[in-house]
């Protein structure tokens, strides 16, 4: 039976889902597979993004989980140059953005990345880390119509052709990160 005498108030957070775009129906052609810098078959959020022209990305074959804080700063000294700017950027990397753990991806704050248009996780071989998929992090990707990809291996349908990148103009390129316009 409730206690009367000492009634209990709590407070319960509910977040909508995005809605915007759930009925969006995608169909990607073979010639626009061909020409994509990445393809995934797991993804979040269902949207269209035609205004970036920048991405920042972990540089795969230089990146050091030890390193996973320096990593992150730069990343928010790039995003608040792109945010001054009014530049979206496709942001990629290993394991799990947004992670508290450093250890299991690269522990930004929702503020250190705050002008990013869509993000893609990628798998490595010095990490172990599932998809951040469900946590609150990503709700709020979600919710704003954020692109989120997951690449956890290469495949025939699941890849990024890192080669692309290596093609673009770089306006900032260091050891473990890399801007490309």
């Amino acid at each position: 039976a409730p206690d009367l005498k000492n009634p209990c108030f709590s407070i319960l957070q509910i977040r909508p889902m995005s809605s915007l775009e759930d009925a969006l129906a995608v169909d990607i052609s073979d010639r626009e597979i061909d020409r994509a810098l990445c393809v995934s078959t797991r993804t979040l959020g269902n949207t269209i993004n035609t205004g970036m022209k920048d991405i920042l990305y972990v540089k795969p074959d230089t990146f050091d989980p030890s390193k996973t804080m320096e990593i992150a700063a730069q990343i928010r000294r790039l995003n608040s140059q792109l945010l001054k700017e009014g530049r979206k950027y496709l942001l990629i990397g290993p394991g799990r953005w947004g992670s508290a753990d450093r250890w299991l991806g690269i522990p930004v704050s929702w503020a250190d990345i705050c002008a990013f248009g869509a993000i893609v996780e990628t798998a490595h071989e010095k990490l172990s880390a599932e998809p951040s998929q469900g946590s609150h992090f990503f709700h709020n990707v979600t919710s704003m119509n954020i692109g989120y990809f997951s690449v956890l291996e290469e495949s025939s349908t699941d890849f990024i052709r890192w080669g692309m990148l290596k093609n673009h103009t770089m306006p900032y390129n260091k050891k473990y990160l890399k801007h490309v316009r």
